[in-house]
């Protein structure tokens, strides 16, 4: 029986105004797909009205707009659909240390409760899995001949992250003998704290270090 079996998670992936959230960045566009019994569901995806300009070099990478956004649902209406999209599943993101922030502001902005939900990394299931090589999406993607979708949106990120985390899974299984999904989670993190980076793997990521804190029992 493999590890996927009756297994539901849900892959997120966001685009926000800029790397920090502290620093007033917030979520631009959110998107999740479900995952049951190893198979991808259907994307949902929402652009967010950020009340604030989007600067130029945010959306020189993902081509999001001020006029975009414009007529985009408030934060606690995307908050709350995201909130009930994510309900009690495993959660897969790849950077996680870098999502999580954004979505538990954009959570707590909507009122809505935080998600204590556990985390796999993909990038930290990369890593253990092929160290030295690159370890974007869009280099994991073409590595292992994935289908093309739009980068740097998140819903073509999000599905992009689904099929990586399908892949990276049954690697994981089949090479380092790998049981449950608790067992990914706790590696995926293990892996991203022994391999911190200065530079991060993704055009618009911070630094992977918050993803320590992060995944270690603090709410998103």
């Amino acid at each position: 029986m493999s590890l996927l079996t009756g297994a539901r998670l849900v892959a997120l992936d966001t685009e926000t105004t800029g790397l920090d959230p502290s620093a007033g960045h917030v979520v631009l566009e959110v998107a999740c797909v479900p995952l049951e019994d190893g198979r991808t569901g259907d994307v949902w995806s929402s652009l967010v009205r950020p009340g604030r300009p989007i600067p130029a070099d945010a959306a020189r990478v993902h081509g999001i707009t001020d006029a975009m956004v414009a007529g985009a649902p408030e934060p606690s209406e995307v908050a709350a659909e995201l909130r009930r999209a994510c309900g009690d599943r495993m959660l897969v993101l790849h950077n996680a240390g870098f999502d999580l922030p954004f979505i538990a502001a954009l959570l707590r902005a909507g009122g809505q409760p935080p998600l204590w939900n556990p985390v796999i990394d993909t990038l930290g299931l990369a890593r253990g899995l092929l160290p030295g090589a690159e370890h974007s999406v869009g280099a994991l993607s073409r590595r292992f001949g994935l289908p093309s979708e739009t980068a740097h949106r998140a819903a073509g990120d999000a599905l992009t992250t689904a099929r990586l985390f399908l892949r990276l899974a049954g690697d994981w299984e089949r090479e380092r003998g790998a049981r449950t999904l608790f067992e990914l989670a706790a590696a995926s993190q293990d892996i991203i704290r022994l391999t911190r980076r200065a530079t991060p793997p993704r055009g618009t990521a911070g630094a992977v270090e918050p993803g320590a804190r992060a995944l270690s029992g603090v709410p998103f």
